[in-house]
């Protein structure tokens, strides 16, 4: 296990709290079907069963709106959250920084599929990362390539493989996961989770198990893959998508009609429409009922992400047992009601779920129903609450009842770790002094669970076995 994969846990170990599954006594609140329990600023899942199935689609006809699939069984740290996810943001949303990292590891280690194929090839399939190098050294053949210069924003297929580099060195990865709007609903009896003193309780997090993520050495430092910075105007790693496939003739499709939904397709700037081509998320704020999906800027060529729909518009997501994704943002209160109004969301998918269907009518379409993987970060579930959840759909499925605090007059800065060896998630909200830097410092990684403010009350939820 990575040196930085393992302080991070010992940190978790001192940062969290005790396992239960009751609110604080008298803390308990229902509010539009949905229990709250405590404001908190830390929140970590464990006990992640590590097997079980769901059904993989393998095909889609257009012509009768009907797909098929096939039990796929998975294994191994945090699955199926371990595979390939996408990013998703919901407005009303100002995103002003997104980050992922990956622990850097020394050897050269088979790694799934990158968002940025660093010349230490780590693919993004959910692995870690290498140094990058030169911008367009470091990139594969085949990645988009998305800057500003002059002022212009230009994308361009990157053709350049780096000294000695071959077309074929690029490394091929899974699908994401997606997001629902279902709201997780909890008797008061037996709300998700409680919020008590660090100082008590937690689980050992200190020892990797058995079936852990990578178990390389490492400099204890965790690389930057993709970053994306609104103020700058500049996007390195990402690609910024929606569901217009085949609008308006851009690309994608539309075919199979309301039964699949449009594929993903290229977002406008504003992302309220489709592009002809990669674009970055302008410094605004995402609009209300608006969804940004954000996955990394390597496509899906030769099937290296599985199924994926025909026609569509295809990248990989962010894979791997042990990662890292920051974001700074806010959720400014627009007091509009109706479907999704004034209910902003950040949450990431199984990248399977968009890369497939996301939104259509045919249940069957996607892997969701059957437990493929979906993390709600900050959700908020109804019009206007300022009162942000986080739920886990899978097998087992489960959400915690305390609560981030919405950041609805000033951005804050968060973070969730993907911990494999210990099947553990954590979302945690950081001190607003915190850099995205190239490269994170073990310690400071350390330093992001301890000095977010959350005055040593964070929360435990233990997933059922």
């Amino acid at each position: 296990m990575p040196k930085a994969v393992a302080t991070l846990l010992a940190v978790f170990c001192g940062a969290v709290t005790v396992i239960a599954q009751a609110c604080v006594a008298g803390s308990a609140k229902e509010i539009g079907g949905n229990w709250y329990c405590s404001e908190v600023k830390a929140i970590t899942y464990s006990n992640f069963p590590g097997t079980g199935s769901y059904n993989k689609i393998t095909n889609m006809d257009s012509k009768t709106g009907q797909c098929t699939s096939e039990k796929y069984s998975y294994s191994g740290s945090l699955a199926p959250m371990n595979e390939e996810l996408s990013m998703h943001f919901r407005g009303p949303t100002s995103l002003k920084q997104l980050a992922v990292y990956y622990p850097d590891t020394s050897s050269h280690e088979k790694r799934s599929a990158p968002p940025n194929i660093h010349a230490r090839r780590h693919a993004h399939q959910h692995a870690h990362h290498a140094k990058r190098e030169h911008a367009l050294a470091g990139r594969a053949v085949g990645d988009m390539v998305t800057a500003t210069i002059n002022g212009q924003v230009v994308s361009w297929v990157n053709k350049y493989a780096g000294p000695g580099g071959s077309p074929n060195t690029a490394a091929g990865q899974p699908a994401p996961a997606q997001t629902t709007l279902a709201k997780s609903v909890a008797p008061p009896a037996q709300p998700s989770t409680t919020s008590t003193p660090a100082s008590s309780a937690a689980p050992d997090m200190t020892n990797p198990s058995p079936n852990g993520g990578d178990s390389s050495g490492s400099s204890g430092s965790w690389v930057r893959q993709a970053y994306y910075n609104a103020e700058a105007g500049t996007s390195d790693g990402f690609t910024f998508l929606n569901h217009f496939g085949g609008t308006n003739g851009m690309p994608g499709t539309a075919d199979g009609g309301p039964a699949f939904g449009a594929s993903l397709s290229y977002a406008s700037s504003d992302g309220k429409s489709a592009a002809a081509s990669p674009q970055i998320l302008a410094n605004k704020m995402i609009e209300d009922d608006v969804e940004v999906i954000v996955m990394s800027n390597k496509t899906c060529d030769g099937g290296s992400c599985g199924y994926t729909r025909p026609g569509g518009v295809a990248y990989h997501g962010f894979g791997g047992d042990h990662k890292l994704f920051m974001m700074e943002f806010s959720m400014p209160a627009t007091g509009k009601k109706g479907f999704n109004a004034d209910m902003p969301g950040i949450w990431l998918l199984n990248a399977q779920i968009p890369l497939t269907s996301q939104y259509g009518t045919n249940p069957g379409c996607s892997c969701w129903t059957s437990g493929c993987g979906e993390f709600d970060l900050f959700e908020i579930l109804d019009s206007g609450n300022f009162r942000c959840k986080s739920t886990l759909h899978m097998a087992p499925a489960g959400g915690s009842s305390d609560y981030f605090k919405r950041p609805d007059q000033n951005t804050i800065k968060a973070a969730a770790f993907f911990t494999g060896s210990q099947e553990v998630a954590h979302i945690q909200v950081l001190d607003d002094s915190q850099k995205f830097d190239p490269s994170l410092a073990a310690d400071v990684v350390e330093a992001m669970t301890k000095n977010s403010g959350n005055g040593g009350m964070s929360s435990v939820f233990r997933l059922a076995s």
